[in-house]
């Protein structure tokens, strides 16, 4: 098993099998069902059916409560990542990270809160490999 960060971004399947994966941190994280998959992704195009997936290390699974969200006084879109109590926000740094993973600009969350006031702890950034 190793890590692959120059996969970041991918979601990837194996050929004819239903689990779809994130590629992330150079692991790949498991996306539980349809619902979460629509929260946070355009559409379902541009999945990579792979054979070898499973030589990728395995990392958390991704949460059903994992959102998109920014708040009304700052551009910085965040992944809200895991699982209360231990959610993380990680910071998407830019336009093309978005594109990259397939984000969805339209499913972003505007708080109505100054981002100084969200007391997530700020996780790693989502950044390009």
């Amino acid at each position: 098993m190793t890590k692959r960060p120059d996969l970041n971004g991918l979601r990837v399947a194996l050929p004819g099998a239903a689990p779809i994966y994130l590629i992330d941190e150079g692991m790949r994280r498991w996306i539980p069902n349809p619902q979460v998959y629509d929260q946070l992704f355009k559409d379902w195009n541009g999945i990579v059916f792979d054979i070898n997936i499973n030589d990728i290390d395995q990392g958390t699974n991704i949460s059903e409560t994992v959102i998109l969200f920014r708040c009304y006084d700052s551009p910085k879109v965040f992944l809200l990542d895991g699982v209360a109590p231990q959610q993380t926000k990680r910071w998407i740094t830019s336009p093309e990270v978005m594109a990259r993973y397939n984000f969805d600009w339209n499913k972003v969350h505007v708080w109505n809160v100054p981002l100084s006031a969200i007391k997530y702890p700020d996780g790693p950034n989502i950044t390009n490999p």
